[in-house]
């Protein structure tokens, strides 16, 4: 299995969007930590079953939440380049992609 690898805005947008949750419900940052992290579990065990998006990434819908992990299969990585929200600014993270 390839390592995984947040951009570092990517990261930014997991605690964020956490810190939000957990302000709303008591534990429920903690949930979609875990909703995440299992979503990536799920992208490392098979990169190229996401959906196809512009620009050679993928994403993949976590569980739950509205919330896609977008990320690119690189030669030794994936490259984890956002955890975006569903109905917020669509392909805001295409600047991301090296």
């Amino acid at each position: 299995m390839k390592r995984d690898v947040y951009h570092p805005l990517a990261a930014k947008e997991l605690i964020e969007s956490s810190l939000f949750y957990e302000q709303r419900r008591r534990f429920l940052g903690d949930e979609f930590i875990t909703a995440v992290e299992k979503t990536i579990r799920k992208i490392s065990a098979n990169p190229l079953h996401g959906r196809i998006e512009k620009l050679r990434a993928r994403s993949y819908k976590v569980e739950r939440f509205p919330f896609r992990v977008v990320y690119q299969v690189q030669t030794d990585r994936i490259w984890i380049v956002a955890v975006a929200h569903l109905s917020r600014r669509p392909g805001y993270w295409r600047k991301r992609l090296s």
